[in-house]
Order: structure tokens, then sequence, then C-alpha cells
């Protein structure tokens, strides 16, 4: 896969293979050595970059027009080759448009996943 990844520090964070899964309990320590995303056709992933005000609290977020339908990830101190940066991931996610959600927020902001592609938001 290459690189083009803006150097907001996303290369860093990224692993292109897991040695194992993690339940959804887990310690942040887990997370600091990078993520999984797994893109190509069809999917793409989501890096929103926080302050440490967002740290351990959860981002949601769900296809436009379906509110109902909120997956959530959590804020996390990840460790980059320029120093850790706060984060949330989602690492696949089928092509389309979302809202994202977070009570820091007025209220949702939309994006645009393109398959084969990290989107990156900045939120700091």
């Amino acid at each position: 896969m290459s690189s083009r990844f803006s150097p907001c520090g996303l290369s860093g964070i990224i692993r292109t293979e897991a040695t194992h899964l993690l339940s959804e309990h887990h310690h942040e320590g887990d997370f600091e050595q990078g993520v999984m995303v797994d893109v190509g056709p069809g999917a793409g992933a989501l890096v929103i970059y926080t302050g440490t005000e967002l740290r351990g609290q959860e981002i949601e977020i769900s296809p436009l027009g379906r509110d109902s339908t909120r997956v959530h990830t959590d804020v996390l101190r990840r460790k980059t080759a320029g120093g850790p940066v706060f984060a949330a991931v989602f690492g696949s996610l089928a092509e389309g448009e979302y809202q994202v959600w977070n009570d820091s927020r007025s209220g949702p902001l939309t994006v645009q996943i393109v398959g084969g592609q990290v989107t990156e938001v900045d939120w700091r």
C-alpha cells in the first residue's frame, strides 16, 4: 500500500497487520503502537485527530440519514514518530457519506468516505 498521508502522523499510527484481536474492553496502552485499517475497493477509513480534552471519550458515526445506526470508537493516545497524538480511528467504513457525532461539537460533521483511502479530520 503506498502512502499519501499528511504530516499529522497518520503513517505512524496505522499498521497493516494485526497480531491479535482485541475485545471491546481494552487498555489505552494496547493501541499506542498502531491500529489496523481495512481499506480497498468500496471501503475506506476515518481518522479524527483531537486535543487531549477528548481523550477517552467516544466519537460516534452513522451513515448520512441513518442516525439510529451509530457506532462508536474511543479517542486514544497514539504514538507517532513526531510524538503522541490523540485520535479516534474508524478502521473500515463502506464508501459513502457519514455524520460524525461528539458532545463537544455543536452538531454532526458530514464526511465523505472513499474506497481505498483514509480520510483525516483535524479537531485540534
